[in-house]
């Protein structure tokens, strides 16, 4: 069986070999295996100065302090501490606030934390819903705040959309009001200049999983001189200076240093590349009747597409495509088929919401596969828009 071309890396990217090279040193006896917390010989020594080094590799990327950087188990486990962290933090402080501003196409990381304070902890969460391209402005934002916000938490990039957000415009307008501000960078570390030391950002959620690293490590910045005060969700043992107990894994850290490093080297010319393939690509969807790009047509992510088409049998999309490797956007609930959270939210309606897949490209995608993909859509719409759907109820 033929693999299919890979077009799903807003979801995970394969590792790159740079990245594969520096994990598998630190696996071995000759490497830096041991744990970096064991101060009583040369080998957790070694394995701290590895730590430490992709401390500050990640610092470099995002442009802060490394003593600012948290390593953490993924951008998932980031976003939590930054949002109950903070929340905690403050309530055990004193800090009377307890009102939370994020928005409805947020990742779930973010969204089931907040409801999760609204449900248990007696907190009041408001969701924006954000412009058609779902994008959310200064303007916006500030229609939601009142005088009980301590935290606003907005993505940089959605990982649907593609759309990315002005943070730092947002950032500074909740510093003018003594709000935290929280940003999920998980799709956008390398792509999008953040420049931390010299933004109103207090916390950002970072991951190397989208950028050509591996999967269950990230970080969680957080600025110093906004002194915020994050309670670990985790204990035991003190690590990353009390914020997230537990052993670091070293070969992971360094993987994810390495990941960073390569983006700060290499992102400018992957990404005027990406770009030249997702201009094609787009515009090749565009000659198909009834297709709906979606996110903003300015200020997108290099790497994803999101397309809606109009007249098919949403449930039968990606199970056409045998060529390519791609998400819907959806999940699947039993054997209902729900409507991404995220286009629905953006106003599309159940069916042209069903109707939608998300590609995304990378580092490794070549013209040709690009060329494939276009192909199959087109051919496979075509069809389905030829057939019909198979779920109508006939009615004699």
């Amino acid at each position: 069986m033929n693999r299919p071309v890979y077009m799903d890396y807003a979801a995970a990217t394969p590792l790159d070999p740079r990245v594969v090279k520096v994990m598998v040193d630190c696996l071995t006896l000759e490497g830096s295996f041991a744990n970096p917390s064991s101060k009583d010989h040369v080998f957790g020594w070694e394995a701290a100065e590895v730590v430490e080094n992709a401390r500050e590799q990640v610092a470099n990327l995002v442009g802060c302090s490394p003593l600012e950087i948290t390593f953490t188990s993924g951008a998932t486990e980031s976003n939590n501490l930054a949002v109950i962290g903070l929340a905690r933090g403050l309530r055990h402080k004193g800090d009377p606030r307890r009102h939370i501003v994020t928005s409805m196409v947020e990742h779930k990381a973010v969204l089931e934390g907040c409801e999760y304070l609204e449900k248990y902890e007696g907190y009041k969460v408001s969701y924006i819903k954000p412009h058609q391209d779902g994008s959310i402005d200064p303007e916006l934002l500030a229609s939601y705040l009142t005088e009980d916000t301590f935290l606003v938490s907005i993505c940089h990039g959605n990982s649907v959309l593609g759309t990315v957000n002005d943070i730092h415009a947002l950032a500074s307008l909740c510093r003018a009001k003594g709000i935290f501000f929280h940003t999920d960078c998980a799709q956008t570390a390398g792509w999008e200049k953040t420049d931390f030391a010299n933004s109103a950002i207090s916390m950002a959620s970072l991951t190397p999983e989208k950028i050509y690293g591996p999967k269950g490590v990230g970080a969680l910045y957080i600025k110093r001189e906004a002194n915020v005060p994050v309670e670990a969700l985790i204990y035991g043992g003190g690590q990353e200076k009390g914020l997230r107990g537990g052993t670091v894994a070293t070969h992971q850290v360094a993987a994810m240093g390495k990941a960073f490093e390569i983006m700060a080297k290499d992102a400018k010319k992957d990404k005027e590349r990406i770009l030249q393939l997702r201009e094609y690509l787009v515009n090749e969807i565009k000659t198909i009747d009834g297709a709906v790009i979606n996110g903003s047509s300015t200020r997108h992510l290099p790497g994803i597409i999101s397309a809606s088409f109009a007249g098919i049998d949403g449930r039968m999309l990606l199970p056409s495509l045998s060529g390519i490797a791609a998400s819907t956007g959806s999940a699947c609930s039993s054997a209902e088929l729900k409507p991404s959270y995220v286009l629905k939210a953006i106003g599309h309606s159940d069916e042209l919401a069903r109707a939608s897949i998300r590609l995304s490209l990378g580092r490794f995608t070549t013209e040709q596969e690009v060329k494939q993909a276009a192909d199959e859509l087109k051919t496979k719409v075509a069809a389905l828009q030829a057939s019909g759907s198979m779920w109508q109820v006939r009615k004699d």
